[in-house]
């Protein structure tokens, strides 16, 4: 046994078996060696370096080859969370090899940004710490997001400039639309900063609906509301006859009377019957101004007239004559919040006005409804369409309260999650076109969907993508010290008597005063320093234009003279403008022969003339306000100010700084103190 145990001799020689096998192992272990590094040298960007180093040999560039400087180039921005090596096959990004057009060797644009304050990623996206181009530029396994399509590449300007940006209109437009079409009255959008979008439309309430029209009107409008009017944001909700035919009976039954049934006009007032009762009416609405908020479709069917209103091409289709003069009389009974002014018009101007718009109608546009009594089951069905539907999300409804957490957020939908997301058959797998589809087609998703279907031309489609792509995980955790917030409106609103008056007339649609108010009229919030009384008073009396040319103008309120007054002592009063006062100027100084001097400078030196009109018989400038008789409208220290520094006066306007020296300004101050002639209308 003990023979069985021991050792066997030692071979000194492998087999060949042995050296086959070893041999391979070798050659294995030598190719997986050889991997890395051949992959290296044959890699996508050392590609791009050397042709790019071809290109610069072949222009003989020398100098630009000698200070290349190959191998991986990357920029890292800690703060950011930004690691860029996009620089290692965009070698030509400064555009010092003249001549090259392609990618990857295309010059940079022009922008506003050093790329190592900002890096690439954070306006193009992408995978900025790959090497390769499937990597960095598109979706992967493991990287869902790819780089951004140039068409939406401002949303990334969004994730710092939280406001309207300069050179950025596509975004500026989407962000306009989801405030204006009421995206925000569903869905939560919080941008960086916190503060929360708001919507900036203004859905009618429905409480008393049953006043202002008729069951098929409802209907017609629930199938299809751009039938009615070409211009109505509301979204095509896709109902079927039976589900809009009961909605329509619950909007009815859960209407109550209004305070403005308690009015005087109980049954509609016939318009007068002269002959030429019909232009009387016709030009009663044009010297109201009515076109300056509502548009109206005109032969050609094009929209003419404002948006700040609703339509009015087929109004008379619409609305019962009793409430029309009731709303003509007192807008504010029917709807208290409402944005349309109360115009004071008279027993015969309602007449007269009521029937000018119930003269627009479109006799086919209810020549099909024929719907059946309505009855209990009908309304209850109603209720719980429009509850599931989200309608009182925004309008007031008498029984239906505004539904919660209604739609998804979507303060971070630009870096939603590819799995957080269903895509339609033939779609590519990416949020931009995710996002684009939804907005344009909703229901594509699926029919049970809630979301409607909104009115989108294709650009609006892409403007509201891009706003939405604004919204990232990246731009909600940037450094407080990069975002640019945008400027909101204050809580201003004027107190007293006169703050009741410009309630009232509410003067705040269109006139902005200490930040608060809209943009369709000039800003009041300095108008006790520029303006005299007694023009003042007579403007607001019978208004009229400054610019010729445009086609907006305020309308005439019908004010009393003690509302006047009260209007008058607290715009002089309260809206005054620092450093401007009545001691500004020596009254005595601005004479003829500093006059004189003035108008050479406004004809000769600056040209004035060709953005104002001070002679009507002769000046042909339409750009800025008429000046002709401007010496009984501003106060002479207003006109001084101006000249000096109109920016510093009025942020954003249009008037250029001139520079002018102090003589030159006090001069053209005199002139303009001069004309005093109200020509042609010059008033304002």
């Amino acid at each position: 046994m003990e023979e069985n145990n021991k050792p066997g001799p030692l071979r000194s020689h492998p087999t060949l078996r042995e050296l086959g096998l070893f041999g391979a192992v070798s050659v294995l272990l030598l190719v997986s060696l050889a991997i890395a590094p051949g992959k290296d040298y044959f890699s996508q960007w050392r590609h791009y370096q050397k042709s790019y180093l071809k290109l610069a040999t072949e222009r003989q560039n020398g100098t630009l080859v000698r200070n290349f400087h190959g191998g991986i180039q990357q920029t890292w921005i800690p703060k950011l969370g930004v690691t860029d090596r996009c620089q290692t096959c965009h070698v030509n990004q400064s555009g010092t090899l003249l001549g090259t057009s392609s990618q990857p060797f295309r010059k940079h644009p022009p922008v506003p940004h050093e790329l190592d304050e900002f890096g690439c990623v954070m306006c193009h996206r992408g995978q900025g710490a790959a090497t390769t181009v499937d990597e960095a530029h598109y979706a992967t396994a493991a990287w869902e997001q790819p780089i951004l399509p140039a068409r939406y590449l401002e949303a990334s300007c969004g994730q710092c400039h939280l406001g309207a940006l300069e050179g950025a209109p596509r975004l500026n437009e989407g962000r306009q639309l989801l405030s204006s079409l009421g995206c925000a009255h569903c869905h939560s959008i919080t941008q960086p900063d916190g503060n929360v979008v708001k919507p900036e439309d203004d859905p009618p309430p429905l409480v008393h609906v049953a006043e202002k029209t008729t069951r098929e009107w409802i209907f017609a409008w629930i199938k299809n509301p751009q039938a009615y009017a070409a211009s109505a944001t509301m979204p095509n909700f896709q109902f079927n006859d039976q589900d809009a035919a009961d909605i329509s009976a619950f909007l009815i039954a859960q209407s109550t009377p209004s305070a403005a049934t308690n009015d005087s006009v109980k049954h509609a007032t016939p318009a007068p019957a002269s002959a030429d009762a019909a232009t009387q009416a016709a030009t009663l609405y044009g010297s109201s101004f009515c076109s300056s908020c509502h548009a109206v479709q005109n032969e050609a069917g094009n929209l003419v007239g404002g948006n700040f209103g609703p339509e009015l091409t087929r109004v008379g289709s619409k609305v019962n004559p009793e409430w029309l003069q009731r709303w003509l009389q007192n807008p504010h009974g029917y709807e208290p919040g409402t944005r349309m002014p109360h115009y004071r018009f008279d027993d015969r101007q309602i007449a007269l006005l009521s029937s000018f718009l119930l003269g627009k109608k479109d006799s086919d546009f209810l020549a099909s409804v024929h719907l059946p009594a309505s009855d209990a089951n009908s309304i209850a069905h109603g209720k719980r369409l429009v509850t599931e539907s989200g309608c009182a999300a925004c309008h007031q409804i008498n029984g239906v309260n505004p539904p919660q957490n209604f739609a998804p957020d979507l303060s971070r939908v630009g870096s939603r999650a590819l799995s957080q997301v269903v895509f339609v058959t033939g779609m590519k797998h990416t949020v931009p076109d995710y996002v684009a589809a939804k907005i344009s087609d909703p229901r594509a998703f699926g029919p049970g969907l809630k979301m409607p279907k909104f009115s989108l031309t294709d650009q609006q489609v892409a403007a509201l993508t891009t706003a939405l792509l604004a919204q990232t995980d990246r731009a909600a955790a940037l450094p407080r010290e990069l975002l640019f917030p945008a400027q909101h409106r204050s809580n201003y609103h004027p107190g007293g008597d006169a703050g009741k008056l410009m309630e009232d007339l509410h003067c705040l649609s269109c006139h902005s005063i200490n930040g608060n108010g809209g943009d369709m009229a000039p800003d009041l919030s300095l108008e006790g320093s520029a303006v005299q009384r007694v023009w003042l008073e007579d403007f607001m009396k019978d208004p009229n234009t400054l610019r010729p040319a445009l086609i907006r103008r305020m309308p005439k309120f019908n004010l009393t003279p003690a509302e006047i007054k009260t209007l008058s002592d607290y715009i002089l009063s309260a809206y005054q403008a620092p450093g401007i006062d009545s001691g500004i100027l020596n009254p005595h100084a601005l004479n003829t022969d500093a006059a004189s001097r003035g108008k050479q400078l406004f004809y000769s030196k600056y040209g004035c003339q060709s953005c104002h009109i001070a002679d009507y018989k002769t000046d042909k400038g339409y750009v800025g306000p008429a000046l002709a008789g401007v010496g009984n409208r501003l106060t002479a220290g207003w006109i001084y100010r101006w000249l000096q520094d109109p920016e510093a006066v009025r942020p954003g306007t249009l008037m250029p700084n001139f520079n002018l020296k102090e003589n030159e300004a006090f001069d053209l101050a005199a002139f303009l103190m001069t004309l005093k002639a109200k020509q042609n209308g010059g008033g304002k």
